[in-house]
């Protein structure tokens, strides 16, 4: 892929609540754009899956959103989607997983294999819209299928708080708490709901109203964000790319699930983001945050990118 992230945060999609099939809730249509064409973007898919041991689930779930996205105008990336999906249903384990094969690069102690709610949460919301589109009873199982790590109290992806149950983008110890994983693999319930399951819709608003309860624990000087909440050695604060990102979703959240403190936060945390003094700062601390945790040469070696690298 020509870029692992965007610097400038993708905004808040275009949907109508309630119908997964009207938009999807982050705008991720420039990772498929940056590709070139629709073809270019399939060879792009086939090298993505070709290699099992390599494979970056998020990176390919948000490059099928992408092109569903841009399906709506485009009947060749309606196809992308729906091979990309087609390939994410068959590489599902029985239990709906579909892990990593490696050792997570840096930041957190991660070990192969490893499964991310982030990661079951986009699958999720691909399925249920390719397969709502396209009629494919299968694909929609395969959706309620993906689900499962994240409706099952037991599973590595949940961590009760006394806030609530959180899902953790990765299954780390001690428990990470990452911010933008939680949320995107909340919408992969949210979207599940919408077709009727019931277990998935009610894990969707308990999770709402525990991000709820939760989000002044990601407040951090002088009103910006943090990225997680793992004991680093210093506070992982986020970058500008994600502060915005954490706005764009609590923007999206506020739509599908009003609340007083989604509203508060975006208030609050876009100001910070639009100034900048904040901005400068953030990065500054973030620079001395990756001092300590550096990026090991192992995530470059191995060719791999995801979207939420913090």
């Amino acid at each position: 892929m020509k870029s692992a992230v965007r610097r400038v945060a993708q905004p808040v999609g275009r949907f109508v609540p309630g119908d997964p099939r009207s938009g999807y809730y982050n705008d991720l249509t420039v990772k498929a754009r940056e590709l070139g064409t629709p073809r270019d973007a399939l060879r792009e898919v086939v090298r993505l899956t070709s290699d099992r041991r390599r494979l970056v689930p998020v990176t390919v779930a948000q490059l099928g959103l992408a092109a569903w996205t841009l399906g709506s105008s485009n009947q060749e990336w309606s196809m992308v989607a729906a091979d990309v999906a087609e390939r994410l249903a068959t590489l599902l384990d029985p239990d709906g997983r579909l892990p990593y094969l490696f050792d997570f690069p840096h930041t957190y102690p991660v070990r192969a294999p490893w499964s991310s709610a982030m990661a079951q949460g986009e699958i999720v919301s691909l399925l249920v819209r390719v397969g709502a589109e396209t009629g494919s009873e299968a694909l929609m199982d395969a959706a309620a299928l993906a689900a499962g790590p994240l409706l099952d109290p037991e599973s590595e992806l949940l961590t009760r708080t006394p806030q609530g149950l959180v899902l953790q983008e990765y299954p780390t110890e001690p428990v990470s708490h990452v911010l933008n994983g939680w949320i995107f693999a909340l919408w992969g319930l949210y979207d599940l709901g919408c077709t009727g399951d019931g277990p998935a819709a009610a894990s969707f608003r308990s999770g709402a109203e525990t991000l709820a309860r939760r989000l002044h624990l990601y407040r951090t000087w002088p009103g910006w964000s943090r990225y997680d909440l793992f004991p680093h050695p210093v506070v992982h604060v986020a970058s500008p790319f994600y502060h915005a990102l954490h706005v764009a979703q609590l923007e999206a959240m506020q739509c599908l699930y009003p609340c007083e403190e989604f509203a508060r936060h975006v208030e609050r945390w876009s100001r910070t983001a639009a100034s900048a003094a904040p901005s400068g700062l953030a990065v500054g601390r973030k620079a001395m945050f990756r001092g300590l945790r550096p990026r090991s040469g192992a995530r470059r070696a191995l060719g791999v990118t995801h979207v939420a690298a913090p």
